[in-house]
């Protein structure tokens, strides 16, 4: 038994929703309902990028997120050439029909009159005692404030990109790592099993090269899956279709490392200047400091000019069309408003307070992050050249193993831990450079600095 419910709509066609009878039953009655229609098929086909400038420049004009962020800075423009508008005088047209009927003064009919005519009615603010000129400052900076937040933004696009395009690099060097230590494996086992025919290893070496050559292909699978599931992060960081072929036609190249004169206090000012998220704020809090301005200007008197023309004409009457006009002048003076001026006073100038506070706390954050992304850094400088003499160490104790053990001297078990500590070394090193490239767009974000790529064309 189910209970029914039943919505009428604002055009009295009634519509019938059957709710579940109990907990824990589904709802199948969606298909029912006249929903937005499903978004259209993801396209297929192979995209190319011949850099990662190209790829990060895709991004910023395929992204969502740059998109909402490029409107609302155009509203926020809107809204400043609305306040502007303030500025100039109002003029208003208007097209009237009238038909009256009155009683004369002895209480007699007289005969009904229709007239029909324009109009005009002309106002302009003169002086407002600079009501105007405070919400014209205070829209400005809003949208200063939305511009830095759109760049922001931006930058948050390219350090997604750029970080998932690291993480890709580093899961296709594990891949290769992985194949490379795979197809090593399979040829330590193709010596155990000739020497084992020629009576020179035992059966339990065979057992044990086959188990290590098993372990590198899950090992592998794993890895190709890591790469798989990195390359689906990088589409949608690039705004890609999952259901398109990614094609990456160039060589990353490392950085120059970081000077060893560089400070940490050049880039904590560096980042105090070109942080668009802190510019932002300050400019939020002036906006506010503008908006209060004007809220306390409204307290003054305003005078305004005011003009009026019409003309009056008659249907079906012997009377003559008429012209009026009027010219004046009005001086608005507050008297009572309950404090609401004062309220709106005093509500932007703690939104102006709370802002700078905002701006404090975000100055800290900056700082911290900064700090973090240089040592990171000076970390992954030195953690890349370290894992260079690990490579070069591990290939030669592969090396002198595979001898030892083809010569009969060394064991099976000494030959497979020198491959395994090679394929680590390669993983290792793969991972270093990764982190390497990471480190220093990461520094970049922290510190602020706008990209290249970056288009001035609407995404």
């Amino acid at each position: 038994m189910c209970v029914s419910l039943v919505l009428w709509p604002s055009w009295a066609q009634a519509s019938t929703l059957v709710l579940p009878e109990r907990p824990g039953t589904f709802w199948s009655q969606a298909d029912e309902l006249s929903l937005p229609a499903a978004a259209p098929t993801a396209p297929t086909g192979v995209v190319r990028f011949a850099s990662l400038a190209a790829l990060t420049d895709h991004a910023l004009h395929e992204r969502a997120e740059t998109r909402a962020a490029w409107l609302g800075i155009q509203a926020e423009a809107a809204r400043l050439d609305a306040a502007s508008a303030a500025n100039w005088p109002t003029l208003t047209g208007q097209l009237s029909f009238t038909q009256s009927r009155a009683l004369s003064s002895s209480g007699v009919q007289v005969p009904t009159l229709e007239r029909y005519g324009p109009s005009l009615s002309l106002a302009y603010v003169l002086v407002d005692f600079g009501a105007r000129a405070a919400s014209i400052d205070a829209q400005r900076y809003q949208l200063i404030a939305s511009l830095l937040t759109g760049n922001r933004t931006l930058q948050d696009t390219v350090a997604e990109v750029e970080a998932t395009y690291f993480a890709l690099l580093a899961a296709r060097a594990q891949v290769t790592a992985q194949t490379q230590q795979e197809t090593a494996l399979r040829a330590s086992l193709d010596a155990v099993d000739a020497r084992l025919r020629g009576g020179l290893a035992s059966r339990a070496d065979q057992l044990r090269a086959r188990a290590a050559l098993i372990e590198a292909e899950l090992a592998r699978q794993a890895t190709e899956r890591d790469r798989a599931k990195a390359e689906a992060a990088l589409k949608q960081a690039a705004g890609i279709a999952q259901t398109q072929t990614l094609e990456l036609g160039w060589q990353a190249v490392p950085p120059d490392p970081l000077a060893t004169n560089t400070l940490l206090g050049d880039l904590l000012q560096e980042a105090q200047r070109n942080r668009p998220d802190l510019q932002a704020l300050l400019a939020a809090a002036t906006s506010a400091h503008f908006e209060a301005e004007r809220a306390r200007a409204a307290y003054w008197p305003s005078l305004s000019l005011t003009a009026n023309t019409g003309r009056t004409l008659f249907l079906d009457s012997d009377r003559s069309p008429s012209t009026t006009y009027s010219l004046g002048m009005n001086v608005t003076i507050p008297l009572f408003d309950g404090g609401r001026l004062a309220a709106q006073a005093r509500a932007a100038e703690r939104d102006a307070e709370r802002l700078q506070a905002d701006a404090e706390a975000q100055r800290s954050q900056v700082a911290l992050a900064v700090a973090e992304a240089y040592y990171d850094v000076r970390q992954a400088q030195a953690q890349r050249e370290g894992v260079g003499a690990q490579f070069d160490s591990a290939s030669e104790s592969v090396q002198a193993a595979e001898a030892r053990y083809k010569t009969g001297v060394g064991s099976l078990l000494e030959w497979l831990t020198a491959q395994a500590d090679l394929a680590r070394a390669q993983q290792a090193q793969a991972q270093a450079d990764s982190d390497w490239l990471a480190a220093f767009s990461r520094l970049n974000y922290a510190l602020g600095r706008l990209p290249v790529v970056s288009s001035a064309s609407p995404p």
